[in-house]
């Protein structure tokens, strides 16, 4: 039977699980792991691809590998799992690791023998659970700024298409500013006549005079 890195068992149930995190950074009792058999069929061939690939089992963590690795939607594997709640903490004491189904090893056993063999890189598996949701919220501002900006051109555009259908109610009511209107504005003379805000107080002064 082949030799497949990341997955497991959980050691009470039997659940079938893949390792994510093998430790978290701040909390080395415990990782994050997916209940593989679980996930949503529109997820779990494409999930348990990433993780028999070669690149995954190339990989000392699985969490490298799913930040790079797309689900059918575009979205990254690990961003997609953790925004959807499917990652999971779990006691690295509770975990056995089944890298065949019939070999098995404690994962806490697998973490301190991974220790004894590289001592000077146990510490440096890579970017924090942190560093990696910091990532994510970085990426989810960037996009929300986009949908803003685009939010804000078409109220932009609202508010032109409204601005003309005033002007051209106006005109109804005084059809002297059509006139007035046509007129180009001399240049750097501001204002045409009788547009700028003294003159139309100036205008609504006389008419209140008359009646």
């Amino acid at each position: 039977m082949a030799f497949i890195k990341h997955i497991g068992t959980h050691k009470g149930t039997n659940q079938r699980l893949s390792v994510v995190f093998l430790q978290l950074p701040d909390d080395k009792e415990n990782a994050l792991v997916v209940y593989s058999d679980s996930l949503p069929d529109k997820y779990h061939d494409d999930f348990m691809s990433a993780v028999e690939s070669q690149e995954g089992q190339k990989s000392a963590q699985l969490y490298e590998v799913l930040t790079r690795k797309l689900f059918w939607h575009g979205s990254t594997m690990l961003d997609t799992l953790h925004k959807e709640g499917l990652l999971e903490k779990m006691p690295t004491s509770s975990i056995i690791m089944t890298p065949n189904g019939q070999t098995q090893i404690a994962l806490d056993d697998l973490i301190s023998q991974m220790a004894d063999i590289e001592p000077e890189t146990a510490t440096d598996s890579g970017p924090t659970v942190q560093e990696r949701m910091s990532e994510q919220v970085d990426t989810s501002l960037a996009d929300d700024n986009k949908m803003i900006a685009q939010n804000l051109l078409i109220q932009a555009v609202m508010l032109e298409e409204e601005a003309v259908k005033k002007r051209a109610e106006a005109v109804k009511f005084d059809p002297s500013l059509s006139e007035k209107a046509k007129k180009p504005a001399k240049k750097g003379r501001g204002r045409p006549t009788g547009t700028t805000a003294k003159a139309m107080a100036a205008r609504s002064v006389e008419a209140n005079a008359d009646v």
